[in-house]
Formats: structure tokens, sequence, C-alpha cells
């Protein structure tokens, strides 16, 4: 179960990675008639908006751990008022499977 835990938390860092990245893009994209410019920006925006509505759809518990743990970063035991560690991690598996459930 560790295991499949930190292939799964690997998945996800990724992905939020990407998520980022394109967020950036977006901000610095420049209008321009080069085709290939326009398509990457599409791309980014697709990818943007399909990642804001998996985290829309998913569990609000759910959501607050992929929000806290991949996206903004908190502090590393930000959950210790909230759960115990098992309760955490079990939670914590959830919410990766469910995130990467809709990307399947």
């Amino acid at each position: 179960m560790q295991q499949q835990l930190k292939v799964l938390s690997r998945q996800v860092h990724n992905i939020a990675i990407r998520y980022r990245q394109a967020k950036v893009q977006m901000m610095m994209f420049l209008p321009s008639t080069d085709a290939n410019q326009q398509r990457m920006h599409a791309v980014n925006v697709k990818f943007v908006e399909t990642f804001q509505y998996i985290l829309n759809s998913m569990i609000p518990e759910n959501r607050q751990i992929i929000v806290n743990d991949y996206l903004e970063r908190k502090h590393h035991h930000w959950w210790f008022d909230l759960y115990a560690r098992s309760t955490y991690y079990r939670l914590k598996n959830k919410a990766l499977q469910e995130f990467l459930s809709y990307l399947v």
C-alpha cells in the first residue's frame, strides 16, 4: 500500500507541476499569428480548465488534500490538527485515486 501511495503521489505531483507551468505560460502569452504559439496556448488553456474542473468535481475533503499537498505546498504537516497520521494517509490515498480516476 505504501508503495502504491508513492506512485500515485508522484503522478499527481507531475500533473501539478504541468498545471503550474501551463498557468504561467497562459499569463505570459502574447497574441500572435504564429500557429504553433496559438496551438500551445489553446493546449494550456484546456489543461488548466480540465485540472480546475477535476478539482471542483472532487469531494471537498479530497480536494483539500490535493490543493494543500500539491498546489499550495502548505507546510509538510498541515494536517496534524485535522487528522491522525493513519487517517491522513488513508484519506490521501483516496484523494489521489479520485483525482486520477478523472483522467482515465
